[in-house]
């Protein structure tokens, strides 16, 4: 669900504290790993919360509305549809999702002066406007406003990214990618089919693959030292900075040792990582490094893919 660029940025975080103290045990490290996992999977279940709440505030806003002495022709006419969303519903009834909400304690990380911002926004647009003037929406229409409610309101408002960035310290490195996840997993939901959340189980999957990059970096790491080094020109090794060696040293154990990876995949996807973390001169010196690194470990045949389209 993360998807494999957001778990190699938590493993070269875990791997960048392992090289300021490298006393640090591989246990502690995956334990550290498997925590910022777990924060992106309460991110995202955080997230899927406050959609329902969201829609099911509704309910809270009309019956605001009829306790009042006077009653606006607003307040007479305010729409509770939205409550009544398949998706909402689903989410309301569903003991997967529930069960995890429940788990992952994230109804504890939900504030009410935060829903009402959202339901608010939301009730502003037009487009909640001609969906709540509905009858009976369809699935179509029922899908098509909990995507607008995910990728503009969720996206812009400001209550909304304090208050997560408050409570989760991986809020900037995977609350987009997070929100981009749920609005296809929306855009799929199919009423008659009772495996929406399955996806949930695909952590599992996920972790297995962060903590083997991260025990296989360590292990082989005075190896993939020397694959580095010769490819330095007129650097040493003490002056290139820690985290360009750490994505160095991550992207040649893809390259060497997880043969269902493409080279140039790997290759990419560090050079990628090390334009938002690390130095304004690190894309093109890693780039360097490793297309040397890999030219000479093709020549050596020691570069072992399985499958066509692999080694580029």
């Amino acid at each position: 669900m993360l998807g494999r660029r957001n778990l190699r940025i938590k493993v070269m975080q875990a791997l960048y504290a392992w090289e300021i103290d490298r006393e640090t045990p591989l246990e502690r490290l995956d334990t550290l790993l498997k925590n910022q996992i777990q924060r992106s999977v309460a991110l995202y279940l955080t997230n899927l919360l406050y959609v329902k709440e969201v829609c099911q505030y509704s309910l809270v806003d009309k019956a605001k509305r009829m306790a009042k002495f006077v009653k606006t022709e607003a307040d007479e006419k305010a729409s509770t549809t939205i409550a009544a969303n398949r998706i909402v519903k689903y989410l309301d009834t569903d003991g997967v999702f529930n069960n995890y909400i429940k788990k992952e304690n994230i109804a504890y990380n939900i504030q009410e002066e935060v829903v009402k911002s959202l339901f608010n926004e939301l009730t502003s647009k037009d487009r909640y406007k001609e969906y709540a003037a509905l009858a009976a929406p369809d699935l179509h229409q029922d899908k098509d406003i909990i995507g607008f409610l995910i990728k503009k309101i969720f996206t812009t408002d400001k209550n909304l990214e304090n208050h997560l960035e408050e409570i989760y310290i991986n809020y900037q490195d995977d609350n987009s990618l997070l929100l981009h996840i749920l609005s296809k997993y929306v855009e799929a939901f199919d009423e008659s089919k009772s495996n929406f959340f399955q996806s949930l189980d695909l952590w599992e999957e996920e972790k297995k693959f962060a903590h083997d990059l991260l025990a296989k970096t360590i292990e082989h790491d005075a190896e993939l030292t020397e694959y580095i080094k010769p490819n330095l020109k007129n650097w040493e090794m003490e002056r290139v900075a820690i985290l360009d060696l750490v994505l160095m040293k991550m992207a040649l154990c893809e390259i060497k040792y997880f043969p269902t990876i493409p080279v140039k995949v790997s290759i990419n996807e560090y050079i990628d990582i090390s334009k938002f973390y690390s130095t304004p001169k690190s894309k093109d010196f890693v780039n360097g490094v490793l297309d040397k690194a890999k030219e000479q470990l093709q020549e050596r045949g020691e570069i072992k893919k399985f499958g066509r389209g692999l080694m580029e």
